[in-house]
C-alpha cells in the first residue's frame, strides 16, 4: 500500500519540525547484552520495494546502514529467528540505537527517532489499556475458582467491554496529536464504513504540512475508496487473473447474486470460512449465487495449494501484490477476512457476511 506521491521537505513531531533532507540515510547502531548469534536481519521498504539487511553481531553489538526513499519515515523490523525476537519500529534517515538485554527482548529500546518516540508512548498507552483488561480476566478466573459464578461473569463483561474500547484509546491519541506521522497509520486502521464522516473531521483537523504527505495520501484514498463501496451503491468493476492466468471481470457475473470474497491463503479465519462458503455455495450454485475470490496472497504456489486443499470450486483471481492487491484496496479492505454481496443489478447490498449470518441471508434471497 505503498504509493508513489509527492516528496516533502518535513519530519513530523509534535511540533511537526521541517528539516533538510539527509542524503546520508540512517545508521542504526544496536546493543543487546548477552545476545549470542553469528548475525541479525532488518527488513523495510524504500521506494515501495522491499529491502533486506544482515549484520554480523560481536559481543552482542550489530549495525544497519540505509537509505529510505525519503524524509518519510517508515515501518522496519529488526529480528533473529535463532533468539526469537524481534522489533518493529519508525526508521527515519537518522542516526539511531537499538538497546536492551536478552534478559527482556520484549523491552528493547528505540531511540534517536523523534517519530519513533510518538509511536512509544502511544504503545505505552495502549498496553496500559490492555493491562487492564488482562487484570480483569485474572480475577474473572479467581472468581471461577472460587466458585463464584456471578461475579465471574462480572468481571468478564466488563473485560469484554473494555477489550473493545481499544480502539478508543488510539482514536484519543490521534486527536491528542494532530501534528505526529504516526497518527496517519492509526487514522488509515481506525477508519471503516460506518465512520467515514468522523474520519473526514479527524483528518480536516491534522496539521496542513502532515496532510501533504504521501501517507496522508493513503487516508484520503481509503476514505473516497470506502465512500464508494457503501450498502446501495454500484459495485466497483476490477479485472485479474485466476490461477491459469486468464483474466476475469467483477462485471461478467451481472445477473447473479456473487459474493466478493477477499481472502488470502496465509489467513487462519479465512481458511477457517472456507468450509462454510463451499456449503453455502453448492446449495445455491444453480439459483443464481456464485462466488469470486479475491486472494491476497503475493506467491502463486501457495495460493494454487490452498486451493486444492481446501477443495475451493469458485473462480479464484489475485494478482499477487499481497496487502497491495489493487481490488482490495479499490474497496477499502484492510482486514480479511471481508465480503461483499452484490445483487444481480451490480448493486452491493450486503457486505462481511459469514457462518450463520450469510446462511440467513442466502435463505432470505433464495428460499
Amino acid at each position: 500500500m505503498k504509493k508513489q506521491c509527492i516528496l516533502i521537505l518535513a519530519l513530523l513531531f509534535f511540533h511537526f519540525r521541517p528539516i533538510p533532507q539527509n542524503t546520508q540515510g540512517f545508521v542504526i547502531s544496536g546493543e543487546i547484552k548477552g545476545l549470542k548469534v553469528p548475525q541479525v536481519y532488518m527488513k523495510y521498504t524504500a521506494n515501495g520495494v522491499e529491502k533486506a539487511l544482515t549484520s554480523p553481531v560481536k559481543d552482542g553489538k550489530f549495525m544497519f546502514k540505509g537509505q529510505i526513499s525519503d524524509t518519510e519515515p517508515e515501518m522496519c523490523i529488526i529480528y533473529s529467528p535463532e533468539a526469537r525476537f524481534q522489533r518493529v519500529f519508525y526508521v527515519e534517515n537518522l542516526p539511531m540505537t537499538l538497546t536492551g538485554s536478552t534478559d527482556a527482548l520484549d523491552q528493547l529500546k528505540i531511540s534517536g527517532s523523534p517519530v519513533q518516540a510518538d509511536f512509544d508512548q502511544l504503545e505505552a498507552e495502549v498496553q496500559q489499556h490492555r493491562n487492564k483488561v488482562m487484570d480483569l480476566d485474572r480475577m474473572a478466573n479467581e472468581a471461577g475458582e472460587k466458585g463464584d459464578s456471578t461475579l465471574m461473569k462480572q468481571y468478564r463483561d466488563q473485560s469484554q467491554e473494555l477489550y473493545r474500547k481499544e480502539s478508543d484509546v488510539r482514536k484519543a491519541f490521534v486527536l491528542a496529536h494532530p501534528n505526529s506521522y504516526v497518527v496517519l497509520n492509526e487514522l488509515l486502521n481506525l477508519t471503516q464504513e460506518n465512520n467515514l464522516d468522523e474520519a473526514k473531521k479527524i483528518f480536516a483537523g491534522l496539521g496542513e504540512p502532515l496532510k501533504k504527505t504521501k501517507k496522508a495520501a493513503e487516508v484520503i484514498e481509503r476514505i473516497e475508496n470506502l465512500s464508494k463501496v457503501q450498502i446501495g451503491q454500484a459495485a466497483l468493476d476490477f479485472t485479474q487473473n485466476d490461477i491459469t492466468k486468464k483474466p476475469v471481470s467483477l462485471s461478467a457475473y451481472r445477473g447473479k447474486y456473487v459474493l466478493l470474497e477477499f481472502w488470502a491463503s496465509w489467513c487462519g479465519p479465512c481458511r477457517m470460512e472456507n468450509p462454510n462458503l463451499r456449503k453455502e455455495y453448492l446449495a445455491y450454485k444453480d439459483k443464481g449465487f456464485d462466488i469470486l475470490g479475491v486472494s491476497l496472497d503475493d506467491d502463486a504456489d501457495k495460493w494454487k495449494k490452498a486451493l486444492i486443499k481446501d477443495a475451493l470450486p469458485w473462480t479464484q483471481v489475485s494478482d499477487l501484490k499481497g496487502w497491495r492487491n489493487s481490488a482490495a484496496v479499490q474497496y477499502g479492505v484492510r482486514a480479511i477476512p471481508a465480503n461483499f454481496l452484490i445483487d444481480p443489478q451490480g448493486k452491493i447490498v450486503a457486505r462481511d457476511l459469514r457462518g450463520e449470518k450469510l446462511q440467513q441471508k442466502l435463505a432470505e434471497l433464495f428460499n
